[in-house]
């Protein structure tokens, strides 16, 4: 989903500095909103990912009686890691 929106902004930062530029006058307030997205892009370009999101075996933690797997036909896939005692019901699909 971030990622969605950091290429939506990605584009609007290629698209509307073009844009301004070919309207006849290059009205003000237009320029400016160019400007400001353009440091919001700058920004999120610079910032990094944090060390947990890094890593790629990484697994969210879920609360008791949450779904913490999914069935997929004879597999079953791990969807958050329950709290300490408590354990993944892989009947059930719940922390219990």
């Amino acid at each position: 989903m971030g990622s969605t929106w950091l290429c939506l902004l990605c584009l609007a930062g290629l698209i509307l500095p073009g844009t301004a530029q070919s309207l006849p006058g290059g009205r003000q307030g237009e320029t400016e909103l160019v400007e400001a997205l353009q440091e919001v892009l700058e920004q999120l370009g610079r910032r990094e990912l944090p060390a947990v999101e890094k890593r790629l075996s990484w697994v969210p933690s879920c609360e008791p009686g949450e779904p913490c797997a999914v069935r997929r036909g004879a597999r079953i896939g791990k969807l958050c890691s329950c709290p300490r005692g408590t354990a993944c019901n892989f009947f059930i699909l719940k922390c219990n």
